[in-house]
């Protein structure tokens, strides 16, 4: 089976859907199938990531003349067009909505609900008022909106691989009169290795030192959009009801700007709690040296790292608007709320999670974690969707 998987970006750096499209891409072709990655310009991979080896997918760049982000994405789709009627022999799974596909996968959700999704964290009317002007003034997104209509109404629209049921929903009910059948969950995975119990006993004693984290209880948040991902949220929540051990550290690892973020704990009194960590120590060591990862997430299809942690033993707290929150079981896997605004259900599920009865039971269910929340598992039901694509 050939197969061409269209991503306008594949940035490994970025972390998330681009991410999961470099690992999806290398387990399809150890499962036989020839694999193409239709990007535009150059793939960021890095030198070791396994995707870039020899004997791999073929990440193929589609070039398009200079001009601004909306004309060189629209170029992107037109040229993405071409290369499959030259290519007929091939399947196209579309990640970046395109002109026509035969399977859709919106990692990112479907762009109709991301701009609801950013206007619902905007508090104040003027501010959402503002917001949405921005948001009709932004050409490229406009297109893509509109490019995802054109697919998903049109009289053969295609199959959908939605990474989890939270996304199938947004289908289902953003598009009145989909086909339900076509529209299938292809839950998310993931491909990580946790330390071993050795490893990561070592890798808690050596990141706590360093990081003068002391022995109190350790929070994890892990995000590059600190504001989508709820960091403000979580800081509020923490400033209102810090958890009963005083000793308590807040890890931040990501790239985004932390001086706001800063400021804000200054004037809540807390910024001794708080500590922005590089980015290169690889996540799952801090898998390892945390006690509860909190992702208060404002929007999240399905969150890599909310799955990853699950499979590395590490209780999570997130939210409704997450996908990945169908994988937990309150009391066995962490808790969910409602909204990240909801500070003191917030703080409670933290304080909940730090028990050690929740840290026992996570770890106890991680291994399972890991089975149904492999992306080679997840791979394996693209390929079975494929042979559907005829239908």
């Amino acid at each position: 089976m050939n197969v061409a998987i269209a991503s306008e970006t594949v940035d490994v750096r970025r972390g998330g859907a681009e991410t999961s499209v470099a690992e999806m891409a290398r387990l399809l072709a150890q499962r036989g199938l020839r694999v193409v990655v239709l990007h535009r310009g150059e793939s960021r991979l890095s030198a070791d990531d396994p995707a870039a080896a020899a004997g791999q997918p073929e990440f193929v760049p589609i070039h398009v003349a200079a001009g601004s982000k909306t004309a060189r994405t629209l170029g992107y789709l037109q040229r993405v067009e071409q290369w499959r009627r030259e290519h007929p022999e091939f399947l196209l799974h579309a990640v970046t909505p395109c002109l026509s596909a035969d399977v859709y996968q919106p990692r990112g959700g479907t762009y109709a609900e991301t701009i609801l999704r950013s206007h619902a964290m905007v508090r104040s009317s003027l501010s959402r008022w503002m917001k949405s002007l921005g948001r009709r003034l932004n050409r490229r997104q406009q297109l893509l909106l509109r490019v995802e209509e054109a697919l998903l109404r049109g009289p053969r629209p295609p199959l959908v691989a939605c990474v989890s049921d939270y996304v199938r929903r947004q289908v289902l009910g953003g598009f009145p009169g989909f086909p339900p059948e076509r529209a299938r969950v292809v839950f998310n995975g993931v491909d990580v290795v946790p330390l071993d119990g050795a490893a990561a006993a070592r890798k808690r004693v050596e990141l706590r030192q360093a990081w003068r984290l002391g022995e109190g209880p350790v929070l994890l948040f892990v995000a590059h959009n600190f504001k989508l991902k709820g960091l403000a949220e979580l800081l509020e929540a923490l400033r209102r009801r810090p958890p009963r051990d005083a000793a308590w550290r807040l890890v931040i690892a990501g790239r985004d700007n932390s001086r706001p973020y800063q400021r804000r704990a200054a004037s809540a009194g807390i910024a001794e709690h708080l500590r922005f960590v590089e980015t290169h120590v690889p996540v799952v060591e801090w898998y390892a040296a945390a006690d509860v990862l909190v992702h208060p997430t404002w929007y999240d299809p399905c969150s890599r790292v909310v799955l990853e942690a699950l499979c590395c033993g590490l209780p999570v707290v997130t939210t409704e608007l997450n996908g990945a929150a169908e994988m937990i079981a309150a009391g066995v896997h962490g808790q969910v709320v409602s909204r990240p605004a909801d500070f003191a259900a917030l703080a409670q599920a933290i304080e909940a999670c730090l028990t050690p009865a929740v840290r026992a039971s996570c770890q106890a269910a991680a291994a399972a974690a890991r089975e149904r929340l492999a992306m080679a598992r997840h791979v394996g039901e693209l390929v079975d969707l494929y042979d559907q694509t005829s239908l």
